[in-house]
Protein backbone atom coordinates (compact mmCIF):
# COMPACT_ATOMS: atom_id res chain seq x y z
CA UNK A 1 0.00 0.00 0.00
CA UNK A 2 1.21 3.56 -0.82
CA UNK A 3 0.44 6.92 1.25
CA UNK A 4 -1.14 10.04 -0.45
CA UNK A 5 0.49 13.13 -0.74
CA UNK A 6 -1.70 15.93 -0.19
CA UNK A 7 -4.64 15.91 -2.09
CA UNK A 8 -2.62 13.92 -4.63
CA UNK A 9 -4.15 10.06 -5.71
CA UNK A 10 -1.98 8.06 -7.85
CA UNK A 11 -3.80 6.39 -10.08
CA UNK A 12 -2.82 3.27 -12.44
CA UNK A 13 -5.40 1.84 -14.78
CA UNK A 14 -5.59 -2.11 -15.90
CA UNK A 15 -7.48 -1.16 -19.37
CA UNK A 16 -6.39 1.33 -21.66
CA UNK A 17 -8.99 0.65 -24.31
CA UNK A 18 -12.02 3.03 -25.47
CA UNK A 19 -13.83 2.56 -21.81
CA UNK A 20 -10.30 2.76 -20.37
CA UNK A 21 -9.43 5.62 -22.27
CA UNK A 22 -12.49 7.69 -21.14
CA UNK A 23 -12.76 6.82 -17.36
CA UNK A 24 -8.27 8.29 -17.48
CA UNK A 25 -10.32 11.48 -19.04
CA UNK A 26 -12.82 11.42 -16.07
CA UNK A 27 -10.67 11.09 -13.43
CA UNK A 28 -8.04 13.41 -14.67
CA UNK A 29 -10.95 15.94 -14.73
CA UNK A 30 -11.50 14.51 -10.81
CA UNK A 31 -7.74 16.03 -10.17
CA UNK A 32 -6.50 12.64 -9.52
CA UNK A 33 -2.33 12.11 -10.91
CA UNK A 34 -2.58 9.55 -14.12
CA UNK A 35 0.61 7.64 -13.64
CA UNK A 36 0.41 4.61 -15.58
CA UNK A 37 -1.91 2.03 -17.47
CA UNK A 38 -1.37 -1.65 -18.51
CA UNK A 39 -3.19 -3.52 -21.60
CA UNK A 40 -2.90 -6.53 -24.04
CA UNK A 41 -3.14 -3.66 -26.93
CA UNK A 42 0.18 -2.01 -27.91
CA UNK A 43 -2.07 0.19 -29.86
CA UNK A 44 -3.94 1.58 -27.04
CA UNK A 45 -1.36 1.88 -24.92
CA UNK A 46 0.38 4.07 -27.28
CA UNK A 47 -3.07 6.07 -27.92
CA UNK A 48 -3.39 6.35 -23.98
CA UNK A 49 0.29 7.33 -23.51
CA UNK A 50 -0.01 9.92 -25.79
CA UNK A 51 -3.12 11.37 -24.79
CA UNK A 52 -2.62 11.42 -20.98
CA UNK A 53 1.25 10.40 -20.56
CA UNK A 54 1.13 7.87 -18.83
CA UNK A 55 3.76 4.82 -18.43
CA UNK A 56 2.85 1.61 -20.21
CA UNK A 57 2.57 -1.95 -19.74
CA UNK A 58 1.98 -4.80 -21.19
CA UNK A 59 1.81 -7.00 -18.11
CA UNK A 60 -0.47 -5.27 -14.56
CA UNK A 61 1.58 -7.40 -12.31
CA UNK A 62 4.52 -5.76 -13.41
CA UNK A 63 3.44 -1.98 -13.60
CA UNK A 64 1.71 -2.99 -9.61
CA UNK A 65 5.30 -3.87 -8.99
CA UNK A 66 7.00 -0.59 -10.25
CA UNK A 67 4.85 1.69 -9.38
CA UNK A 68 3.47 3.74 -6.86
CA UNK A 69 -0.28 3.92 -6.50
CA UNK A 70 -2.75 4.55 -4.69
CA UNK A 71 -5.40 2.65 -6.33
CA UNK A 72 -6.24 1.33 -9.62
CA UNK A 73 -9.13 1.80 -11.76
CA UNK A 74 -10.58 -1.83 -13.64
CA UNK A 75 -11.83 -1.82 -17.44
CA UNK A 76 -10.84 -4.89 -19.01
CA UNK A 77 -13.02 -7.59 -20.20
CA UNK A 78 -15.73 -8.97 -17.81
CA UNK A 79 -14.32 -12.24 -17.20
CA UNK A 80 -11.09 -11.01 -15.97
CA UNK A 81 -12.26 -7.90 -13.59
CA UNK A 82 -12.30 -10.07 -10.53
CA UNK A 83 -8.85 -11.48 -10.81
CA UNK A 84 -7.40 -7.99 -11.35
CA UNK A 85 -9.27 -6.71 -8.73
CA UNK A 86 -7.67 -9.49 -6.94
CA UNK A 87 -4.19 -8.56 -7.67
CA UNK A 88 -4.88 -5.21 -7.02
CA UNK A 89 -6.13 -5.58 -3.40
CA UNK A 90 -2.99 -8.38 -2.79
CA UNK A 91 -0.96 -5.34 -3.68
CA UNK A 92 -2.68 -2.65 -0.81
CA UNK A 93 -4.32 -0.78 -3.58
CA UNK A 94 -8.20 0.50 -3.70
CA UNK A 95 -9.88 -0.18 -6.66
CA UNK A 96 -12.44 1.09 -9.06
CA UNK A 97 -14.13 -1.25 -11.09
CA UNK A 98 -16.29 -1.07 -14.34
CA UNK A 99 -19.68 -3.21 -14.42
CA UNK A 100 -20.55 -5.20 -14.48
CA UNK A 101 -18.37 -6.54 -11.82
CA UNK A 102 -18.84 -10.19 -13.05
CA UNK A 103 -20.94 -12.96 -14.94
CA UNK A 104 -20.27 -15.59 -12.05
CA UNK A 105 -22.75 -15.94 -8.82
CA UNK A 106 -19.56 -17.83 -7.29
CA UNK A 107 -17.05 -15.19 -8.22
CA UNK A 108 -19.07 -12.56 -6.90
CA UNK A 109 -19.63 -14.13 -3.81
CA UNK A 110 -15.85 -14.86 -3.58
CA UNK A 111 -15.29 -11.03 -4.05
CA UNK A 112 -17.25 -10.48 -1.34
CA UNK A 113 -15.95 -12.33 1.10
CA UNK A 114 -12.00 -11.13 0.26
CA UNK A 115 -13.64 -6.99 0.47
CA UNK A 116 -15.44 -7.55 3.90
CA UNK A 117 -12.02 -8.85 5.10
CA UNK A 118 -10.02 -5.84 3.38
CA UNK A 119 -9.73 -2.35 5.12
CA UNK A 120 -9.08 -1.39 1.12
CA UNK A 121 -12.20 0.38 -0.89
CA UNK A 122 -13.82 -1.17 -4.24
CA UNK A 123 -16.08 0.83 -6.01
CA UNK A 124 -18.22 -0.15 -8.96
CA UNK A 125 -18.48 1.91 -11.73
CA UNK A 126 -22.43 2.60 -11.42
CA UNK A 127 -21.93 6.17 -12.20
CA UNK A 128 -25.55 7.40 -12.54
CA UNK A 129 -25.74 7.15 -8.89
CA UNK A 130 -23.34 10.14 -9.28
CA UNK A 131 -26.15 12.00 -11.49
CA UNK A 132 -27.13 15.52 -9.88
CA UNK A 133 -30.61 14.64 -11.40
CA UNK A 134 -30.43 10.68 -9.94
CA UNK A 135 -29.38 12.11 -6.60
CA UNK A 136 -31.98 15.72 -7.14
CA UNK A 137 -35.11 13.32 -6.76
CA UNK A 138 -33.81 10.95 -4.19
CA UNK A 139 -33.47 13.82 -2.10
CA UNK A 140 -37.90 14.11 -2.17
CA UNK A 141 -38.42 10.55 -2.97
CA UNK A 142 -38.92 9.55 0.39
CA UNK A 143 -41.87 11.94 0.88
CA UNK A 144 -44.09 9.70 -1.86
CA UNK A 145 -45.62 6.53 -1.33
CA UNK A 146 -43.57 4.09 -4.12
CA UNK A 147 -45.48 2.25 -6.07
CA UNK A 148 -43.69 0.86 -9.52
CA UNK A 149 -40.45 1.33 -11.32
CA UNK A 150 -40.68 1.18 -14.88
CA UNK A 151 -38.05 1.53 -17.07
CA UNK A 152 -36.86 0.62 -20.82
CA UNK A 153 -33.63 0.38 -22.42
CA UNK A 154 -33.48 0.02 -26.81
CA UNK A 155 -30.44 -0.35 -28.82
CA UNK A 156 -28.76 -1.72 -32.01
CA UNK A 157 -26.58 -4.11 -32.52
CA UNK A 158 -23.57 -3.22 -30.51
CA UNK A 159 -20.67 -1.54 -32.29
CA UNK A 160 -17.83 -3.36 -29.92
CA UNK A 161 -17.66 -7.03 -31.80
CA UNK A 162 -17.49 -8.95 -28.37
CA UNK A 163 -20.51 -7.05 -26.95
CA UNK A 164 -22.48 -8.87 -29.05
CA UNK A 165 -21.36 -12.76 -27.54
CA UNK A 166 -24.25 -13.08 -24.94
CA UNK A 167 -21.15 -15.83 -23.47
CA UNK A 168 -19.16 -12.21 -22.63
CA UNK A 169 -21.28 -10.21 -21.36
CA UNK A 170 -24.16 -11.76 -20.08
CA UNK A 171 -26.62 -9.98 -22.40
CA UNK A 172 -27.82 -6.74 -22.18
CA UNK A 173 -29.41 -7.10 -19.07
CA UNK A 174 -25.91 -7.81 -17.86
CA UNK A 175 -23.88 -5.47 -19.79
CA UNK A 176 -26.12 -2.25 -20.20
CA UNK A 177 -29.43 -2.47 -18.33
CA UNK A 178 -27.63 -3.39 -15.09
CA UNK A 179 -27.53 0.15 -14.64
CA UNK A 180 -30.97 0.94 -14.42
CA UNK A 181 -31.38 -2.37 -12.20
CA UNK A 182 -28.69 -0.22 -9.77
CA UNK A 183 -30.88 2.72 -10.09
CA UNK A 184 -34.45 1.06 -9.66
CA UNK A 185 -32.16 -0.36 -5.95
CA UNK A 186 -31.21 3.25 -5.13
CA UNK A 187 -34.22 4.69 -5.73
CA UNK A 188 -36.99 2.02 -4.66
CA UNK A 189 -35.08 -0.30 -2.27
CA UNK A 190 -33.71 -4.01 -2.25
CA UNK A 191 -35.34 -6.51 -4.71
CA UNK A 192 -37.17 -10.02 -3.54
CA UNK A 193 -37.74 -11.63 -6.62
CA UNK A 194 -37.21 -11.45 -10.59
CA UNK A 195 -39.07 -12.76 -13.39
CA UNK A 196 -37.69 -12.47 -16.87
CA UNK A 197 -38.05 -13.59 -20.42
CA UNK A 198 -36.29 -13.58 -23.44
CA UNK A 199 -36.80 -14.14 -27.45
CA UNK A 200 -34.26 -13.77 -30.05
CA UNK A 201 -36.90 -13.10 -32.77
CA UNK A 202 -35.60 -9.51 -33.96
CA UNK A 203 -32.17 -10.47 -34.47
CA UNK A 204 -32.30 -13.84 -35.89
CA UNK A 205 -31.62 -13.42 -39.16
CA UNK A 206 -28.33 -14.66 -41.18
CA UNK A 207 -27.63 -10.94 -41.61
CA UNK A 208 -27.59 -10.77 -37.64
CA UNK A 209 -25.24 -14.01 -37.43
CA UNK A 210 -22.78 -12.80 -40.42
CA UNK A 211 -22.44 -9.88 -37.60
CA UNK A 212 -21.21 -11.70 -35.44
CA UNK A 213 -24.77 -11.55 -33.35
CA UNK A 214 -24.51 -14.36 -30.62
CA UNK A 215 -27.23 -12.81 -28.09
CA UNK A 216 -31.07 -12.00 -26.95
CA UNK A 217 -32.39 -9.73 -29.15
CA UNK A 218 -35.39 -8.51 -26.42
CA UNK A 219 -36.30 -9.10 -22.85
CA UNK A 220 -38.29 -8.34 -20.34
CA UNK A 221 -37.73 -7.85 -16.44
CA UNK A 222 -40.19 -8.07 -13.71
CA UNK A 223 -39.05 -7.30 -10.31
CA UNK A 224 -40.97 -7.56 -6.70
CA UNK A 225 -39.05 -5.02 -4.19
CA UNK A 226 -38.87 -5.85 -0.48
CA UNK A 227 -40.81 -2.56 0.01
CA UNK A 228 -43.92 -4.07 -2.19
CA UNK A 229 -43.27 -1.80 -5.15
CA UNK A 230 -43.23 -3.79 -8.46
CA UNK A 231 -40.90 -2.46 -11.31
CA UNK A 232 -40.12 -3.90 -14.64
CA UNK A 233 -37.42 -2.91 -17.45
CA UNK A 234 -37.67 -4.06 -21.15
CA UNK A 235 -34.35 -3.94 -23.44
CA UNK A 236 -33.89 -4.62 -27.18
CA UNK A 237 -30.80 -5.22 -29.61
CA UNK A 238 -33.35 -5.16 -32.12
CA UNK A 239 -33.84 -1.37 -33.13
CA UNK A 240 -31.16 0.89 -35.74
CA UNK A 241 -28.45 3.51 -34.92
CA UNK A 242 -30.33 6.21 -36.52
CA UNK A 243 -33.56 6.04 -34.26
CA UNK A 244 -31.77 7.69 -31.16
CA UNK A 245 -31.67 10.87 -33.04
CA UNK A 246 -35.72 11.09 -33.34
CA UNK A 247 -36.35 9.32 -30.17
CA UNK A 248 -35.42 9.18 -26.20
CA UNK A 249 -34.13 5.04 -26.13
CA UNK A 250 -33.37 5.19 -22.40
CA UNK A 251 -35.25 6.45 -19.63
CA UNK A 252 -37.55 5.19 -16.40
CA UNK A 253 -40.43 6.18 -14.68
CA UNK A 254 -40.70 6.16 -11.01
CA UNK A 255 -44.73 6.03 -9.94
CA UNK A 256 -45.80 6.82 -6.69
CA UNK A 257 -49.22 7.92 -4.97
CA UNK A 258 -50.30 10.29 -6.88
CA UNK A 259 -46.67 11.30 -8.25
CA UNK A 260 -44.95 10.44 -11.35
CA UNK A 261 -41.01 10.63 -11.74
CA UNK A 262 -39.75 10.43 -15.48
CA UNK A 263 -36.48 10.14 -16.47
CA UNK A 264 -35.16 11.07 -19.53
CA UNK A 265 -32.01 9.11 -19.52
CA UNK A 266 -30.06 9.49 -16.34
CA UNK A 267 -29.34 13.16 -16.37
CA UNK A 268 -32.97 14.92 -16.65
CA UNK A 269 -35.91 14.28 -14.42
CA UNK A 270 -39.32 15.69 -14.16
CA UNK A 271 -41.49 15.11 -11.28
CA UNK A 272 -45.45 15.88 -11.92
CA UNK A 273 -47.69 16.27 -8.53
CA UNK A 274 -51.33 16.53 -8.20
CA UNK A 275 -52.40 20.27 -7.76
CA UNK A 276 -48.61 22.02 -8.84
CA UNK A 277 -46.42 22.47 -11.28
CA UNK A 278 -43.59 20.11 -12.53
CA UNK A 279 -40.05 20.16 -10.60
CA UNK A 280 -36.92 19.81 -12.95
CA UNK A 281 -34.12 18.53 -12.38
CA UNK A 282 -30.95 18.46 -14.07
CA UNK A 283 -26.62 17.20 -14.23
CA UNK A 284 -24.91 20.21 -15.41
CA UNK A 285 -21.50 17.73 -14.47
CA UNK A 286 -20.72 14.91 -16.18
CA UNK A 287 -21.12 11.95 -13.75
CA UNK A 288 -18.41 9.99 -14.17
CA UNK A 289 -16.43 13.18 -13.24
CA UNK A 290 -18.86 13.31 -10.12
CA UNK A 291 -18.09 9.91 -9.39
CA UNK A 292 -14.28 10.39 -9.27
CA UNK A 293 -14.55 12.78 -7.07
CA UNK A 294 -16.38 10.71 -4.68
CA UNK A 295 -13.54 8.21 -5.17
CA UNK A 296 -10.72 10.38 -4.49
CA UNK A 297 -12.21 11.84 -1.69
CA UNK A 298 -12.71 8.43 -0.22
CA UNK A 299 -9.10 6.92 -1.13
CA UNK A 300 -7.90 10.23 1.19
CA UNK A 301 -9.90 10.24 4.01
CA UNK A 302 -10.48 6.29 4.18
CA UNK A 303 -14.12 7.00 4.40
CA UNK A 304 -16.49 4.94 2.63
CA UNK A 305 -19.85 6.54 2.97
CA UNK A 306 -18.26 9.04 0.37
CA UNK A 307 -18.80 6.63 -2.11
CA UNK A 308 -22.84 5.19 -2.41
CA UNK A 309 -21.36 2.29 -5.24
CA UNK A 310 -19.10 0.62 -2.79
CA UNK A 311 -18.71 -3.36 -3.73
CA UNK A 312 -20.40 -4.62 -0.58
CA UNK A 313 -23.89 -2.45 -1.96
CA UNK A 314 -23.03 -2.86 -5.59
CA UNK A 315 -22.66 -6.84 -5.17
CA UNK A 316 -26.63 -6.87 -5.18
CA UNK A 317 -27.10 -4.96 -8.55
CA UNK A 318 -24.58 -7.87 -10.39
CA UNK A 319 -26.85 -10.68 -8.22
CA UNK A 320 -30.25 -9.07 -9.58
CA UNK A 321 -28.92 -9.25 -12.94
CA UNK A 322 -27.45 -12.63 -12.96
CA UNK A 323 -30.33 -13.72 -10.91
CA UNK A 324 -32.71 -12.24 -14.05
CA UNK A 325 -30.52 -14.68 -16.33
CA UNK A 326 -31.59 -17.70 -14.04
CA UNK A 327 -34.81 -16.65 -14.21
CA UNK A 328 -34.86 -16.24 -18.25
CA UNK A 329 -33.11 -19.61 -18.59
CA UNK A 330 -35.33 -21.92 -16.11
CA UNK A 331 -38.49 -19.92 -16.69
CA UNK A 332 -38.94 -19.70 -12.49
CA UNK A 333 -39.48 -16.88 -10.38
CA UNK A 334 -35.92 -16.38 -8.77
CA UNK A 335 -36.13 -15.45 -4.93
CA UNK A 336 -32.38 -12.51 -4.53
CA UNK A 337 -31.43 -13.71 -1.25
CA UNK A 338 -31.51 -17.14 -2.11
CA UNK A 339 -29.73 -17.00 -5.46
CA UNK A 340 -27.36 -15.08 -3.57
CA UNK A 341 -26.78 -17.67 -0.78
CA UNK A 342 -26.92 -20.89 -2.78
Amino acid sequence: MNSTSGNEVRLGFVGAGRRGRELMAAAKGAGAELIAAADVSEAALREAAGKFNVRVYTDVDEMLNREELNAVVVSTPIRLHVNHIMMALDHGLDVLVEKPVTLSINEANELLKRVKVSDRIVVVGFQNRYSEAVNGVRGIINDCRKSMFAGYWYWTIPPIPWFRRRSETGGQVVEQVIHMIDLARYLMGDVQSVYASYTEAGRDTEEDRGLGFENWASYSLTMVFKSGAVGSIHSTYALYPELGRELPLVGFDVVCREELIRFTGFNEAKVYRRGGEAITFKSSIDSTVNMFKAFIQAVLTRDKGIVPTVYEDAYWSNVVALAANESALTGRVINVNDYALR
